[in-house]
């Protein structure tokens, strides 16, 4: 049996409430009926895919070994990030793992064409990659100019909350590299590999 996990996200209440997340049910529901695939769901409410720190999506990677497919109504339900998007989707395909978005036409890494449209894909990340590290290089430089300190308090993650150091545990032991766990949890590396190296030492 294919196991499917469904991934819906809504980014405000208001969308909840106006049936976002039950209308990309309803597809996936019906996409995975007409496949006879088991089907999983995790659904994250008012939270912006700027971000992989949600906490369904968080849980759906940790999960990830159960699954052959990941499906979601839409790409941008995934991430609004083409350079997360992209890191997400090469995560699963080094676990062997399709993703599939049924209203984009040719996103499915299940097939052939799939596959050719995520190398474009990240043809097209490297270069989003390269503007962001320019902009963030020139815009620290003025910062820096005005006297502004960088940097983030130990163990926090982008959004300031600390790492979750039992996820961090149970990523690691799924096999995900200390750079993917980083990425999925939404932080710098450096904390993720402070906290494997301190279960080693114990």
């Amino acid at each position: 049996m294919t196991v499917v996990y469904g991934y819906v996200r809504a980014s405000t209440i208001e969308e909840v409430k106006q049936g976002s997340n039950e209308r990309q049910k309803e597809l996936i529901e019906k996409f995975c009926s007409e496949r006879n695939y088991e089907l999983r769901i995790y659904e994250d409410q008012a939270r912006s895919g700027a971000s992989t720190d949600r906490p369904a999506f968080q849980k759906m990677m940790s999960d990830i070994d159960g699954a052959n497919i990941v499906v979601v109504a839409k790409i941008d339900r995934m991430a609004r990030s083409l350079i997360d998007l992209l890191s997400t989707i090469q995560l699963l395909e080094k676990k062997g793992i399709g993703f599939i978005s049924i209203l984009d036409p040719g996103i499915d890494t299940t097939s052939p064409n799939g596959k050719l449209l995520l190398q474009i894909l990240g043809a097209f990340a490297e270069f989003e990659r390269n503007l962001i590290n320019q902009r963030t290089k020139a815009g620290k430089e003025k910062a820096r100019e005005r006297g502004v300190k960088f940097g983030r308090p130990k163990g926090k993650t982008k959004s300031g909350k600390f790492v979750d150091e039992s996820m961090v545990l149970e990523l690691h032991n799924k096999g995900l590299s200390s750079r993917a766990i980083s990425k999925v949890m939404g932080c710098s590396i450096t904390p993720v590999l402070r906290i494997i190296k301190n279960q080693r030492e114990i």
